[in-house]
């Protein structure tokens, strides 16, 4: 293995930094292909394009989160649940985009919340995927 490359089961998904290099050029990407600075120059920079979504990866593990990166890239879209405690009261909104990271924090989808649904003290988060890497 080389020494960039990470071994995902050394991993603790909590542990991942979300503010790389790696991050900024995936968002450059993401955001062209997705057609999100579509704005022309004489307006200025948009916040979209200074500002780029929150990055996140699922799971308690590297694995776990590798897992479901890859079932989410394969089906396009994917949800996760939750309890309403851990939003601090800011719950998602439909529209919201974010960064889908896999098990050693790279950047895999730009991902859209499609749905929102509270039931009791979960709350499910689905979201389909923008573009993928």
């Amino acid at each position: 293995m080389s020494e960039s490359e990470v071994d995902p089961s050394a991993v603790e998904v909590s542990d991942i930094e979300f503010d790389h290099e790696e991050l900024r050029v995936f968002w450059d990407l993401a955001r062209f292909h997705a057609k999100l600075n579509a704005a022309p120059t004489y307006f200025g920079p948009t916040t979209l394009e200074s500002v780029p979504p929150p990055a996140w990866a699922y799971g308690d593990s590297a694995a776990e989160s590798d897992e479901f990166v890859a079932q989410v890239l394969a089906d396009g879209h994917g949800a996760t649940t939750a309890a309403s405690a851990d939003y601090a009261g800011e719950l998602p909104e439909t529209g919201v985009l974010s960064i889908l990271c896999d098990g050693a924090g790279g950047p895999r989808a730009l991902v859209e919340v499609t749905d929102v649904d509270v039931s009791g003290d979960q709350v499910v988060e689905a979201f389909k995927v923008v573009y993928r890497s």
